[in-house]
């Protein structure tokens, strides 16, 4: 679509449009995070894993919906696509709150999962749609500030509204109303037909390293949003009602942080993905050891940051790498890969926790920063430009 040829306003609008969808994918699963203790507290006759899903179960339902998209872009447009999408995600948001048995709240969360599948891969593969290589990589830092800005504002409202019942916290996907306005209004409606919407092994392999390193990345945070609230409910660190907005911290520290990405990236360079990782496993540590308030907003800080910067930077490196064509397609398989690791992160840390027969709580963080190291190891394969 020719976008240089259209005023400054009307390109405006649709970079507020698109980067609105990243308001409500990445952190779609952990915004009710801060209800987490709640919850099991009311469901206290099921087992904890049923509870951590509540989280991570969307997860799974977002690959399978991913997986699908370039069937579902061949018969609508991209609105069509996004309209249809955001009425699940709150549907399935929402929902969830209404019910009163476990295995109905969990089939709303998948019902959630499929509404973020459908609109994640617009989130990110819009921009290299539609906007050039110097843009692009502006508006990657703020689409990965607005996956956290989005964080800020449903977790925190989350933290608030649990206090009054658990229920209410699922109130925060009404967010989604916003953006469906903001959709319906400035989003071109056109299609993706031009695109080479198929996964194929090729794309796979020209672009796994990054797909790795975004899934271990996923790995890594979740096992924050799986388990702060019950460790801090646990271990009495400080009052329920201020989770949401000491969790709120992590994200704030991630959206400042995507807003200056591409001035980090030009400084740091190649060395933007070590720093990053080194961030993830310092703001772990911080956690492990931390029972003071100043000590825990400390380590969500530097989780924030460094969440901040290796996800922008994965996420323009592949549109960077493939075709024009495929970034649609690259960026639905890259989606699967970040979903895929937050929904194994609280399984395979429970499998490990198992197996080795460990009881301390706080586990999930020594386990982050270990795999914080090896993510360190694994990016001397990403190539950075």
């Amino acid at each position: 679509m020719p976008y240089k040829r259209i005023g400054a306003e009307m390109k405006n609008r649709i970079k507020m449009a698109i980067l609105s969808l990243s308001l409500i994918t990445v952190m779609a699963g952990a915004a009710t995070a801060p209800a987490l203790g709640a919850i099991a507290a009311h469901f206290n006759d099921v087992h904890p894993l049923l509870i951590k899903l509540i989280i991570t179960l969307p997860s799974l339902f977002i690959i399978f919906t991913t997986l699908a998209f370039h069937k579902v872009a061949r018969v609508l447009s991209i609105k069509k696509i996004a309209v249809l999408g955001l009425v699940i995600y709150i549907i399935g948001g929402c929902g969830a709150g209404v019910v009163n048995d476990i295995y109905l709240l969990l089939l709303f969360r998948a019902i959630l999962g499929v509404g973020v599948g459908l609109i994640m891969p617009l989130s990110t593969g819009l921009i290299s749609y539609f906007f050039d290589k110097d843009e692009r990589t502006k508006l990657m830092g703020y689409s990965s500030s607005m996956n956290n800005l989005g964080g800020v504002i449903a977790m925190s409202l989350s933290g608030v509204l649990v206090t009054f019942n658990w229920r209410y916290s699922f109130a925060v996907y009404l967010l989604g109303l916003l953006v469906l306005i903001l959709i319906v209004l400035f989003l071109p409606d056109t299609d993706l037909k031009g695109s080479n919407n198929r996964v194929s092994f090729q794309l796979i392999k020209q672009i796994y390293p990054y797909l790795i390193g975004i899934f271990s990345t996923m790995l890594i945070f979740y096992t924050l949003p799986s388990n702060f609230s019950l460790v801090v409910m646990e271990e009495g660190l400080f009052r329920p009602s201020l989770i949401g907005a000491v969790m709120a911290i992590q994200t704030l520290g991630a959206f400042q942080i995507g807003m200056k990405f591409s001035a980090v990236k030009k400084r740091l360079g190649d060395k933007t993905k070590y720093v990053s990782c080194g961030l993830l496993f310092v703001g772990y540590l911080l956690l492990s050891v931390g029972n003071g308030m100043i000590l825990i907003m400390a380590g969500l800080l530097s989780i924030g940051f460094g969440l901040g910067l290796i996800v922008p930077l994965l996420n323009s490196q592949i549109a960077a790498t493939v075709d024009k064509k495929e970034v649609t397609s690259a960026m639905a398989i890259t989606s699967s890969m970040l979903y895929l690791g937050q929904f194994i992160s609280p399984l395979l840390v429970q499998g490990v926790q198992s197996a080795m027969n460990v009881m301390d709580i706080r586990f999930p963080y020594y386990m982050a920063m270990g795999l914080s190291l090896l993510l360190g190891v694994w990016m001397k394969r990403c190539r950075i430009d």
